[in-house]
């Protein structure tokens, strides 16, 4: 049977629908180890999708040739990437249904505690409608397998469901043993997220604030005593649920970030000097302007960031926090590192400067002074500044820009400020221009395209997002 299992979990990303169903499978005949094979299939399906995507499209990493569309976010309806994105995650949302549906039906016994493996099958479900709305707003709300046409919820529907799968996390799921499965505090440092970032209808920011302080006064987690031992040593304790890639599933994109001149500079400079992080394809550079944004002292830089330069003058800016040449760099999906981040947004000015500069200090950087380098006016950009140097191709950048702008007059101006340079403007004029950021003045760019695909098999995902 479990065969049978692994084979109709393949037909997840092999089905051109727009949301692809998997093979009916009978409860009655599945044994405790088939259930097991359903959520391994679950989190299979929720590791495909790479979290860099969204760098790309933000200000972080620029695509040199396969994302050129997402880096210079002017996505069509007849985008391949867009495209495979969708199909990717409601491919691995029907992998969970699939589960989530199968465990609501079965009426024998079991060795297996099969509540707990539907509490892990619904936060991982929730984390892939999180990406799913945060990207497209309104979507389609699939909770059972099905390959009917299903017209778009709105995006506060979506969220709202998001918060029930993470409630019933935080109950039902198994306690936190290792990072690479989904545990109940995994569930609370989530939904903390969702509280925060979430449209209005559904945040509550005070409650984001405690969810995220219990999450600090665990135990189970600490802030890392340098930046790097998250990435390269792999010896701290910030993950708290990571999406875990080994050396056979070849799914850590480590080797398209990584620099193409590592074994020509260490023969130029000797063997090690360019560590960490071995030759790569460098597909996807770091962009400029996250270079110039640390600031002085920030260890996240060094750990983060590479640069090398050949005696010829050919030189790279590479992402070095996937360094593993087996691909074996596991995605984290949320940190304790947040969970202060999040009190500090939750509070505000300037009762959140507290949990702000304690970040701060572990990653060697200057406490923020109330009053002057910090104030009640620029607080909100403190804050993103934080996040985008703390998350670096951790998939977090481009939601925060849009619910950023989407704050009001003051955020649509920063982030209208972070854009390339506009015809006619100065280079240097603005230091924090990127190299390709080009967000619309009405921001209808900050959500991506449903694509001409989906269109042709399901005429109630329209009207499109408005601007396609």
């Amino acid at each position: 049977m479990v065969a049978a299992l692994a084979a109709s979990l393949l037909a997840f990303n092999g089905c051109n629908l727009d949301y692809p169903p998997t093979a009916a499978v009978s409860d009655s005949s599945l044994t405790d180890a088939d259930y097991q094979a359903l959520l391994n299939g679950v989190y299979d399906g929720a590791q495909n999708y790479r979290l860099v995507m969204e760098d790309i499209a933000a200000d972080n990493l620029n695509s040199k040739s396969w994302y050129v569309d997402m880096d210079d976010n002017d996505p069509t309806t007849s985008s391949e990437n867009i495209n495979d994105l969708w199909q990717q995650l409601y491919g691995a949302v029907q992998r969970c249904n699939n589960l989530i549906n199968l465990v609501e039906k079965h009426t024998g016994t079991s060795t297996v505690n099969l509540t707990e493996i539907a509490a892990q099958a619904r936060i991982v479900r929730a984390w892939l409608y999180m990406r799913i709305t945060a990207n497209w707003g309104d979507a389609p709300l699939l909770t059972t397998v099905t390959d009917e046409p299903v017209s778009r919820a709105p995006e506060d529907s979506v969220w709202r469901l998001v918060k029930q799968d993470l409630e019933y996390g935080m109950a039902h799921a198994p306690a936190f043993s290792t990072a690479g499965y989904a545990s109940r505090v995994a569930a609370k440092a989530l939904l903390a997220r969702v509280l925060l970032i979430a449209p209005t209808p559904v945040q509550d920011k005070a409650r984001a604030r405690q969810l995220a302080e219990e999450v600090i006064a665990d135990g189970h987690f600490a802030l890392a005593d340098h930046y790097a031992d998250i990435w390269h040593a792999k010896t701290s304790k910030e993950m708290i649920l990571q999406w875990t890639n080994t050396s056979t599933d070849s799914g850590s994109y480590g080797w398209f970030l990584r620099s193409n001149i590592v074994d020509q500079y260490e023969k130029e400079n000797g063997a090690g000097s360019a560590a960490p992080g071995g030759n790569g394809r460098y597909e996807l550079p770091v962009d400029q302007a996250l270079i110039r944004a640390y600031e002085e002292g920030d260890e996240r830089k060094a750990a983060s960031v590479r640069h090398l330069k050949l005696k010829n003058g050919t030189e790279t800016y590479d992402c070095i926090k996937y360094p593993n040449t087996d691909k074996s760099d596991s995605y984290p999906v949320v940190r304790i590192a947040e969970m202060y981040l999040i009190v500090a947004e939750a509070a505000g000015y300037p009762e959140g400067v507290k949990r702000l500069n304690e970040l701060r200090a572990k990653r060697g950087v200057a406490a923020l002074q109330t009053g002057s380098t910090v104030t009640a006016a620029n607080f909100m950009a403190r804050i993103m500044h934080e996040r985008r140097v703390e998350f670096f191709a951790e998939g977090q950048r481009w939601y925060d820009l849009r619910r950023w702008f989407n704050s009001g007059p003051e955020g649509r101006q920063a982030v209208r400020a972070l854009c390339k340079y506009r015809t006619g403007e100065a280079a240097g004029s603005r230091p924090q221009a990127s190299d390709k950021l080009n967000i619309a003045e009405n921001g209808y760019n900050l959500l991506w395209p449903i694509t001409t695909v989906a269109i042709d098999n399901d005429r109630n995902l329209l009207p499109n997002n408005p601007g396609y």
